[in-house]
């Protein structure tokens, strides 16, 4: 969406405030990631028996992959170490965009304002007008 007002915008300028038409809370996402990644990855036997560097390898070589994959597919935003500081995902519409996703500290519902920037492509950080 061009930048209202001709003025020149770029990836993560602030626009302007929004009322919230549509949400759905997706932050369950974020305990799939934890079951279906961390889980298994903390059950690794790590021990420093006769084969340490080979297991180590594999767990280092698991992680980096794990976390190519969430980047290239921009599933960043269910990363567990975001719901620990409170950080909630919500699919929400606005009147000028439909479906988004926006990260939000705090807890959204609908007719809610906010104030959107721009992380990636459909993917918002949010903040509640009060």
């Amino acid at each position: 969406m061009p930048c209202p007002f001709q003025l020149p915008c770029s990836k993560g300028a602030p626009e302007l405030p929004a009322t919230i038409t549509k949400i759905q809370n997706i932050h369950y996402e974020t305990l799939a990631f934890l079951a279906t990644y961390i889980i298994p990855l903390a059950s690794f036997d790590l021990d420093f028996g006769l084969e340490p560097p080979r297991t180590f390898a594999v767990f280092i070589a698991m992680l980096l992959l794990i976390g190519a994959i969430y980047i290239r597919t921009n599933l960043y935003y269910t990363n567990p170490t975001l719901a620990i500081f409170g950080y909630r995902v919500y699919k929400i519409s606005t009147a000028t965009k439909t479906d988004i996703i926006v990260v939000s500290l705090g807890r959204l519902k609908q007719g809610d304002q906010i104030r959107t920037r721009n992380i990636e492509e459909d993917i918002y950080f949010s903040k509640k007008i009060k």
